[in-house]
């Protein structure tokens, strides 16, 4: 049986890649508009795992989904709202019956990054220079992908950070399968 692979970076800004074949798909997480503000949409859920169930029919399925705890800085309020999301995407797999990984980001970072020099950017007080991981990973994906478009829309400008961090978290997957 064929494999696919599905990278998850969590969160409502999150994004979920597909590796299927030679195929990369890829989903944001469902907003609505209410009162002209676009807020992250619950019961848009369920058509998403409609559309996930339809990809990976036929397919054993495994997915890797960055395993990322509190942060300091975010309110209470911050920090579970994105751990309530994450577990909703975490229960969407569950639902597709696929074999789940949580890797912590350094784990993967550090794998895809082999090779790759670091880069970095000052700090938020200007004072020393810290790694900009987020820069290392746009490099890395294109230089070695360079026909996808990672933008979250095509009206984009810039690559999506959450979209680059997914696929990148499948395709870790898809080498750690490999070995």
């Amino acid at each position: 049986m064929k494999t696919i692979y599905i990278g998850i970076d969590p969160g409502k800004q999150g994004f979920i890649a597909i590796i299927k074949d030679e195929e990369f798909i890829f989903f944001d997480m469902p907003y609505e508009k209410i009162d002209g503000k676009k807020v992250f949409c619950e019961r848009c859920l369920k058509p998403l795992v409609e559309d996930l169930v339809d990809i990976c029919k036929g397919y054993e399925v495994k997915v890797a989904i960055e395993l990322v705890t509190g942060r300091g800085g975010w309110s209470a309020t911050n920090n579970f709202n994105f751990g309530y999301t994450a577990g909703l995407q975490k229960l969407m797999m569950i639902m597709l019956d696929a074999d789940i990984l949580m890797v912590r980001p350094q784990k993967w970072q550090s794998e895809m990054r082999a090779g790759y020099p670091d880069i970095r950017k000052e700090s938020s007080t200007g004072k020393t220079q810290v790694r900009d991981p987020k820069a290392v990973a746009e490099m890395i994906v294109q230089a070695e992908w360079p026909d996808i478009d990672f933008r979250k829309t095509q009206r984009a400008r810039k690559n999506d950070d959450n979209k680059i961090d997914a696929f990148l978290i499948a395709q870790y997957l898809k080498r750690q399968d490999g070995k």
